[in-house]
């Protein structure tokens, strides 16, 4: 057996939980404002058992702290044993999630409960369950690592970016928000209009040619870059399309995809077919002016940016609807700046770390 990355520590699951932690806070309290000091004499919520439970409530918070559990434990150290890592996992998020629950008590718009907080613990507890199970394996770690090294660019940059890819990723899930959009619309109201027509069009290119380069980017080869491109487009349509049809109603999934977006998706698809050519300093660049184009055209409608995505569009009303529709919001309102970032990060590196890692690229491009 290939022991050569057996005693390796990703730092991969430091940053998965890192994002899992600031996307639970996020959520949590959102939207952040009308704290209010609670009611006096009220008891501690964890002293309330006879408070509604809400299957889809608890669906979900299981479902949200299951990622924490899977990457926290396998971000302690190595030499720790499984069920010390997994004792470590439940005890940090007890300590999150009952800071959370409190924290909700001076939110007059969420709503501090015992059982979200024991569907959190439920869901950690899956989630180190399988991340214990899967570092047990020291033929799957190595595998892991192995082709860690093979498919991805390497160092933290490498694990940013993968990290920063499955962010995007998860906002794919909300079909309020269009595809490689950046705002919500309430359907086909003035789709045709000049400016929102050429605003979208602007909008939707801007982002696929960011996100397509910023996907190729990650992988360490050309021909990888092309395949993983591929993939990942064709992964966030069926993601986007299958939500979008099961979540919407009739009415709003026949109005899903606006003339703006379709063109878009059009003209940002040949783009990348001329851009994927170019040199990865190039391409880093673009992908960043992309990026950022993509957010800064909504600024030309105002309203577009403040839009909140009606629920009537929506076929289901799970009580987290208007939580999911803020977080995602956030999310890809805010993931071309950091996408950015994370693209320049290799010219502010030392020059003789450039001059490395240059000839790295040209080698292997």
């Amino acid at each position: 057996m290939n022991d050569r990355y057996e005693n390796r520590h990703s730092g991969l699951p430091l940053w998965v939980t890192g994002v899992c932690v600031a996307v639970i806070v996020y959520a949590s309290l959102q939207p952040f404002t009308g704290w209010t000091e609670p009611a006096p004499g009220g008891r501690f919520f964890l002293f309330q058992w006879n408070q509604r439970w809400i299957a889809s409530d608890a669906t979900f918070n299981v479902l949200a702290y299951i990622p924490l559990g899977f990457a926290m434990v396998m971000a302690w150290p190595l030499r720790w044993s499984g069920l010390r890592a997994i004792v470590a996992t439940l005890g940090s998020a007890l300590v999150l999630s009952l800071a959370m629950e409190t924290a909700q008590i001076w939110l007059p718009t969420r709503y501090a409960s015992v059982f979200d907080a024991i569907a959190n613990l439920v869901g950690t507890l899956v989630g180190a369950v399988f991340g214990a199970l899967a570092i047990s394996s020291r033929r799957l770690i190595n595998a892991a690592y192995s082709l860690r090294e093979k498919l991805v660019v390497s160092g933290e940059s490498g694990n940013v970016k993968l990290v920063l890819l499955l962010v995007w990723l998860l906002a794919q899930t909300n079909p309020a928000i269009p595809l490689f959009g950046a705002t919500f619309h309430a359907g086909q109201k003035a789709a045709f209009e000049p400016v929102v027509l050429v605003v979208e069009l602007v909008q939707t290119a801007s982002a696929l040619i960011g996100i397509g380069l910023f996907t190729d980017l990650i992988m360490r080869k050309r021909w990888m870059g092309g395949i993983a491109l591929v993939l990942v487009i064709s992964l966030a349509i069926v993601m986007k399309t299958a939500a979008a049809q099961a979540v919407l109603t009739p009415v709003a999934w026949d109005e899903w995809l606006r003339p703006g977006h379709t063109l878009g998706l059009a003209v940002g698809a040949f783009s990348l077919m001329v851009l994927f050519w170019m040199p990865r300093a190039a391409k880093s660049v673009i992908a960043g002016i992309a990026l950022i184009s993509s957010v800064m055209v909504t600024l030309l409608l105002p309203d577009f940016v403040a839009a909140k995505a009606p629920l009537s569009i929506f076929s289901w009303n799970y009580g987290h609807l208007l939580h999911l529709n803020g977080l995602t919001h956030t999310i890809v309102i805010l993931w071309p700046f950091l996408a950015t970032a994370v693209l320049l990060w290799r010219f502010t590196v030392s020059p003789s770390r450039k001059g490395m890692d240059v000839q790295t690229e040209v080698g292997k491009a």
